[in-house]
């Protein structure tokens, strides 16, 4: 029914039990053996045994994984965060969750008057937790450990460093706030390890 290599969906029929045995990312069901995943089908001659390799891993959002992301854009009570590291993994695909009220937790009170964007801004990068995934991915900054991880200057675009408990920009001396993790200013690649 089916040759090495090709490349085969969720289902699909591949060989009968007289021709293999099932191998990894396959089902047998009624003697027919059945692909259980997206991917290429490989055979093992000596087992005489058929599998098939998985194309792409998706990995699905959970409720307590880490994530790392940019703000992309800002609507009325939430801000949408672009999705590029989930638990540890560079993701290949386009995820986005969000930030809203219920992400900063009691501290939201403090900046009301500016509302989201006196804690994140813009091309921010963000270290977070993903509290819901029920029809959004919600992720939450209210930790110590989450927030903005790296800032730019609103005004010349240039990374802004910490001085106190504010954000200065070192070419055009404007001051900021956001709502800082502990880990501002560390290097991704280091932030990747804690997620």
């Amino acid at each position: 029914m089916s040759r090495q290599d090709k490349l085969v969906i969720v289902g699909e029929p591949l060989a009968t039990l007289e021709e293999f045995f099932p191998g990894e990312g396959t089902f047998e069901k009624n003697g027919i053996i059945y692909s259980s995943t997206i991917g290429k089908v490989f055979i093992d001659k000596n087992k005489r045994e058929l599998g098939v390799a998985s194309a792409k891993t998706l990995l699905i959002p959970k409720p307590g994984f880490k994530i790392i992301g940019i703000v992309n854009s800002f609507f009325s009570h939430y801000a949408s965060i672009k999705i590029f590291y989930m638990n540890r993994l560079r993701l290949n695909y386009e995820q986005t969750g969000i930030i809203g009220r219920e992400s900063l937790g009691k501290s939201y009170p403090r900046f009301r008057g500016g509302g989201l964007r006196n804690y994140i801004r813009e091309n921010d990068i963000v270290y977070g937790s993903i509290i819901s995934t029920l029809n959004t991915i919600l992720l939450d900054i209210s930790y110590r450990e989450y927030g903005v991880v790296r800032a730019y200057c609103k005004n010349c675009g240039n990374t802004l460093i910490i001085s106190g408990k504010e954000l200065v920009c070192p070419a055009c001396r404007t001051k900021e706030k956001r709502k800082l993790s502990i880990f501002y200013g560390e290097p991704i690649e280091r932030l990747v390890a804690r997620t």
